[in-house]
């Protein structure tokens, strides 16, 4: 018999030894680094975990990117919406009627101090973070406004505000002064006519008129004969009747070019009491002669009223003609203006466009630039003038008549349809006007007539086709106000962040939101009109001009859609939802890191522990197989 070490387990002895100097490897490299192993193909049936967790953490980062980012923008409008805020408030203060100052120091400054201010609104709403414009919703790259001196006084051929207030200026004083007013008193006669000269937006309209004489007659505004528009009338009465007495008044109220009122009243003097006052008319030997001096008065009158009120009106309404809204265009007056009769779209080749940022083409204000009208059984549905192709709904239809409703669309500039009502119509008859925006979306409003309360999307019948009329009229206006609001859209939305998986937070702003629009028309106003010492109208100027911009900058505003508190709000409430989503990833990435760290990293205790234990196991197998190796009968022997 042969005996020798093949009699002994040697190879396999030496194959745990490597097993084990393998495995003493792998747990001095997480002693080392504390990970469970150096690459993927390492992590076993761990591996899909770590890499989801992975995954989901890379994630997190990227939203929590994100926040931090959006909240820097968010401070930074914070503060900046606060100065607007305080601008505003400064403004509003800044001018009040009848205090001119010490040597009407008031009124020298206010132009220059309302330049100023205008200045750093229009600074701040060109303000970026890192080269990103902040006030021109998805127009991110370019500042939205030109600079102030540009706005103001145009450039390269283009005209700035102050030539569109030189221009309406113009329009609404008309040649004599006046108004675009009219007076006449036809020889033999004791009736003065009032007269708008035409059918157009400038001047000033007559509203009412009204006297405390039972001796005067007066006519309420009524459509004139054409080409003039509106007029009223006063008849003082003849002998025998009485005259009209000294005490005894006429006022007459009018509508101006910005939407306001204004009233004069002109009072009877008798010729010994006469003091030259611009509102007193003497009362004269007869009826004839007392409507001449009525009518020489009003017309002094009403030259004053254009110097100051109505120079006033006009500059703001020239601002509301530069300075659009949204959905709406530039406009500036047509023709000669001292006897223009219509506005007209400019375009950038000849007039500085304001704001250049992102704006939709429609606005619910204004209902999308439609006019609803409503006479007896009639209903008309009309586009604003003058119609803008880039601006505003198109009445591009309207569905066919009905058993009692007729319906006519006319193609025209602007557009129309009528619905007239022949008889009361039955419950389920329907209109359909179709409209389409700018960008050729079209929608179809449609009105179903109904017995009882309406609904959305429907109308009242009424007693008679009168009252169905002004039922379908109302709904009408709803109707369109919804579709407009819907097609405007919200600019809060123009920008938005993405801060979680299904989140979104809308921050975005537009610069011809009402809130700005309110303060670049109301500073840009007060920053073209001066009020010299030697004009007898300055202080009835600087008077309507500090009313008007009390007006605007009120805090009546503030709860109005686009107003600088609502935009606050509403930026605050998307930083509340950032602060929520980034407490929400820290406290999920916490858990995940828990659990990445249960299946890519060890307790280095416990390595350590098996590294002593092993070592013993190790030590104590070089040892055997050491001993082994030496077994040899010849050594026993």
């Amino acid at each position: 018999m042969i005996v020798n070490k093949s009699m002994f387990p040697i190879q396999t002895g030496f194959g745990v030894i490597s097993k084990m100097q393998d495995r003493f490897a792998t747990l001095q490299m997480q002693l080392g680094t504390g990970e469970k192993a150096s690459n993927l193909s390492e992590m076993g049936r761990d591996l899909p975990m770590s890499l989801s967790v992975r995954s989901r953490l890379s994630k997190i980062e990227g939203f929590s990117a994100n926040i931090d980012t959006v909240k820097l923008r968010l401070s930074f409008l914070d503060k900046t919406m606060s100065r607007l805020d305080a601008i505003e408030g400064e403004a509003r203060n800044s001018a009040v009627q009848g205090q001119y100052g010490t040597n009407n120091i008031n009124m020298a400054t206010l132009p220059s101090l309302s330049k100023a201010r205008l200045d750093e609104v229009v600074t701040l709403l060109n303000s970026d973070v890192a080269g990103r414009y902040l006030f021109g919703g998805a127009n991110t790259d370019s500042a939205p406004l030109p600079d102030t001196e540009t706005l103001l006084n145009g450039q390269g051929g283009k005209a700035g505000f102050k030539t569109v207030v030189s221009e309406r200026k113009a329009a609404d004083a008309g040649l004599d002064g006046r108004g675009r007013l009219a007076t006449s008193q036809a020889v033999g006669t004791s009736t003065v006519k009032l007269s708008e000269d035409g059918v157009h937006p400038f001047g000033m309209k007559v509203s009412t008129i009204s006297t405390t004489s039972s001796d005067v007659t007066v006519t309420q505004p009524a459509p004139g004969t054409l080409p003039l528009g509106d007029e009223v009338g006063v008849t003082f009465a003849v002998a025998p009747a009485a005259q009209i007495i000294e005490g005894q008044s006429i006022s007459m109220g009018f509508t101006l070019p910005d939407g306001s009122e204004t009233q004069i009243t002109l009072r009877a003097v008798d010729a010994a009491n006469a003091s030259g006052a611009v509102d007193e008319f003497v009362i004269g030997a007869d009826a004839e002669t007392t409507a001449a001096n009525f009518k020489t008065t009003l017309d002094a009158k009403l030259i004053e009223v254009g110097k100051n009120v109505l120079a006033g009106a006009s500059t703001f309404a020239a601002a509301e003609n530069f300075f659009n809204g949204a959905g709406e265009p530039v406009l500036r007056v047509q023709g000669s203006p001292a006897t223009a009769t219509a506005l007209r779209v400019a375009d950038e080749t000849d007039t500085i466009m304001w704001y250049n940022g992102q704006s939709p083409s429609v606005a619910a204000q204004g209902l999308g630039r439609l006019t609803v009208a409503s006479a007896t059984d009639t209903v008309t549905l009309t586009e604003k003038a003058p119609v803008s192709a880039n601006h505003g709904f198109q009445i591009s239809g309207v569905s066919a008549d009905t058993a009692n409703i007729d319906t006519t669309y006319t193609v025209a500039d602007p557009s129309s349809v009528a619905v007239k009502f022949n008889s009361v119509p039955a419950a389920g008859e329907a209109v359909d006007v179709t409209l389409t925006d700018p960008s050729g979306v079209s929608r179809t409003v449609t009105l179903t007539a109904v017995t009882g309360k309406a609904g959305p999307g429907q109308f009242a019948i009424g007693a008679d086709v009168n009252a169905t009329a002004a039922s379908f009229s109302a709904a009408l206006t709803s109707s369109l106000n919804e579709a407009a609001a819907n097609a405007q859209g919200n600019p809060r939305q123009s920008v938005t962040a993405q801060v979680d998986d299904s989140t979104r937070v809308p921050y975005g702003i537009e610069a011809n939101e009402t809130g700005f629009l309110r303060m670049m028309r109301t500073l840009s106003s007060l920053s073209v009109e001066t009020y010299p010492d030697g004009d007898s109208s300055s202080k009835d100027r600087f008077d309507t001009m500090a009313r008007r911009q009390q007006a605007e900058l009120s805090e009546a505003h503030n709860s109005e859609s686009g107003s600088i508190e609502i935009v606050t709000m509403e930026l605050a409430v998307a930083h509340n939802a950032l602060d929520n989503s980034a407490k929400r990833h820290t406290d999920y990435k916490a858990q995940l890191d828990n659990l990445l760290s249960d299946v890519e990293t060890v307790s280095k205790e416990d390595v350590a522990m098996e590294i002593m234990a092993l070592q013993t196991r190790l030590q104590a197998s070089y040892q055997v197989t050491s001993m082994v190796s030496k077994l040899s009968l010849v050594n026993f022997l």
